[in-house]
């Protein structure tokens, strides 16, 4: 009898396999930037099969220099983005393109200014009518921030073209970066040790890392969505534990990477407490609440920078996290 079973369960599982395999949703997903180690729980999670666990089969697709993410995103090229700010959801909307972030994989932005050591730049107020390099999509992001909040003005924007030389050779150079990439390399390139100003140590509150999906999708593909995010949790706890799997595909991606920027990366992210902090201690990798969005639209709406009236909380929702997921 258990024979007979255990054939009748094989016969149908083979049966069934077919429709499993065509069941496979797929899914492109543009991220922030050039593969890296910052994108470690969605390489991780497709390396190890987590998305196809639960019926996702994504590619991710890597952003750039010139990659316009929300147009990308806004005219169906791609079926979500990661935001790298709570503005990005937040302009998508404004601009009357209905969005949500449905998680945070990073619960603070690794965004920064550095500059040389010994310049008499010692605070950030000191970089007031200085020359600073910053990308073409931080003017709207960050930027506005600083000019409001700091006195910065338009006239200090500079093009930054992600390379470290013109950096390097100007001692009173300031350009921005993350804490876990450009300091590594000019540290290890040119044997020095930047200054750094963590934006989220400034006011910054924002977050990152945000995956982004239309709201039509969400409201019609939950049980996908659900997928992605929880994957992706899964993704970034195991990432953490380890690495190589994830690592294999961001340097398959993106050559530039090598194992030590990896594992700086890493040792960044775990030391500024980029993806885990309080409040996922409470309620798991990827949380957001309801108050830090409403604390961000409040500080960049009190600059001027968003209008009384906008419907901040049509960028997000919280109906797939918080769940105490990995805990």
């Amino acid at each position: 009898m258990i024979a007979r079973l255990a054939s009748g369960l094989a016969l149908v599982a083979a049966l069934f396999a077919p429709q499993i395999a065509q069941a496979q949703e797929k899914m492109t997903f543009l991220s922030s930037w050039r593969a890296q180690a910052e994108h470690g729980g969605y390489y991780q999670a497709v390396a190890k099969g987590m998305y196809r666990a639960c019926g996702l089969d994504v590619t991710i697709r890597m952003g750039g220099p010139g990659t316009d993410a929300k147009a990308l995103l806004a005219g169906g090229a791609v079926d979500g983005m990661m935001g790298s700010f709570t503005d990005d959801p937040f302009r998508l909307n404004e601009a009357g393109f209905a969005a949500q972030a449905v998680m945070a994989s990073f619960q603070k932005t690794p965004q920064i200014l550095m500059t040389h050591p010994g310049n008499g730049i010692e605070k950030l107020e000191d970089m007031k009518g200085r020359p600073i390099m910053i990308g073409q999509s931080s003017r709207t992001t960050f930027w506005p921030f600083l000019r409001a909040r700091y006195g910065f003005t338009d006239a200090q924007i500079r093009a930054y073209n992600f390379q470290m030389g013109p950096w390097l050779v100007d001692k009173m150079a300031i350009q921005q970066g993350f804490i876990s990439s450009e300091p590594f390399k000019v540290r290890t390139e040119a044997n020095v040790e930047p200054t750094v100003f963590m934006l989220s140590d400034l006011g910054y509150l924002s977050y990152s890392s945000m995956p982004i999906f239309p709201t039509k999708t969400i409201r019609e593909k939950p049980r996908a969505i659900q997928c992605f995010v929880d994957a992706t949790i899964e993704g970034w706890i195991d990432f953490f534990r380890d690495p190589s799997p994830a690592a294999v595909l961001i340097k398959r991606d993106n050559p530039d990477n090598s194992d030590a920027l990896i594992a700086d990366a890493i040792d960044k992210m775990k030391k500024y407490g980029i993806v885990e902090t309080e409040d996922t201690k409470r309620m798991g990798i990827g949380a957001m609440t309801e108050a830090r969005f409403r604390g961000h639209f409040e500080m960049m709406r009190d600059e001027g920078l968003y209008k009384p009236d906008f419907d901040w909380r049509s960028a997000f929702t919280l109906d797939f996290i918080n769940k105490r997921r990995g805990l």
